[in-house]
């Protein structure tokens, strides 16, 4: 589970979905869903892409949008757009507010920003994803603030059928490790619900950059043991049928968070 041992742990972002929010981060914090538009934009139009989501950012502010969405980008060129929901039916209801945005734009301005978006990639998908704190580690005191860790590490595990217990426990024992040594970054647990590849478990991390996440990494293998963690990341792919991970970044600046009233 760590960095150049291929680390799962140190994953554990969304999000963090933390401030992510979305990757909340308080072992009280209840499970909360996420609806998640995954769009695969093409390298030449990611200028176009961003500046069109911006666009749709400062629509949803003047027209009072309902629904906060939270996004991020991964280092191959995929967009995540993350809406906390709290159930499956509520994803209409998404869209269905933005549509009602939509119906006050002029059509001319309309027609362009659809326009511009959709020319931006090579295909979209969605699925839903829940946060599992239970799975997850908090530290008492975080070394890092939620505004300075934007940059992002995900380890996606796909399970083998029937494995969902065993890898569950091996968590518990990870965020267990951590805790002994006060460890000072915290993770996130997510399991994928309908539209992902089931059986699927994800862990996120948030750091200041890649460097600063190897460097944590390699400080805090030495102090688990890089025996123990060796144990316990070889007990987790044991049950994996595939595993892979992504680095990228939250970006506050392509994000939705409506004005408090």
């Amino acid at each position: 589970m760590r960095g150049k041992i291929s680390i799962v742990l140190i994953v554990g972002l969304m999000a963090s979905l933390c401030t992510l929010t979305i990757l909340a981060q308080a072992e009280e914090q209840k499970s909360q869903l996420y609806f998640v538009e995954e769009v695969v934009v093409k390298p030449s139009m990611l200028s176009v892409h961003e500046a069109a989501i911006k666009e749709m950012v400062d629509l949803s502010s003047e027209h009072k949008y309902s629904y906060p969405w939270y996004s991020y980008n991964t280092d191959d060129f995929h967009y995540y757009y993350v809406f906390p929901v709290e159930n499956l039916s509520e994803t209409e209801n998404i869209f269905k507010a933005w549509g009602e945005v939509v119906k006050k734009l002029p059509i001319e301005q309309l027609q362009a920003l659809m326009k511009n978006y959709q020319s931006t990639y090579e295909y979209a998908k969605y699925g839903m994803f829940r946060h599992r704190p239970d799975l997850s580690y908090t530290p008492e005191s975080p070394r890092l603030k939620p505004e300075e860790a934007n940059f992002m590490y995900w380890g996606f595990c796909y399970l083998l059928p029937g494995m969902e217990k065993e890898f569950e426990k091996i968590c518990k024992e990870f965020a267990a490790l951590d805790k002994s040594i006060n460890r000072p970054d915290g993770w996130n647990t997510f399991v994928g619900d309908i539209g992902t590849d089931m059986p699927l478990y994800f862990w996120t991390m948030r750091m200041k950059n890649a460097a600063d996440f190897w460097n944590q990494d390699e400080i805090n293998t030495k102090k688990l043991g890089e025996e123990k963690v060796m144990e316990l990341w070889n007990r987790t792919v044991a049950l994996c049928r595939k595993y892979e991970y992504k680095t990228g970044w939250f970006r506050p600046d392509l994000s939705y968070i409506p004005k408090e009233k």
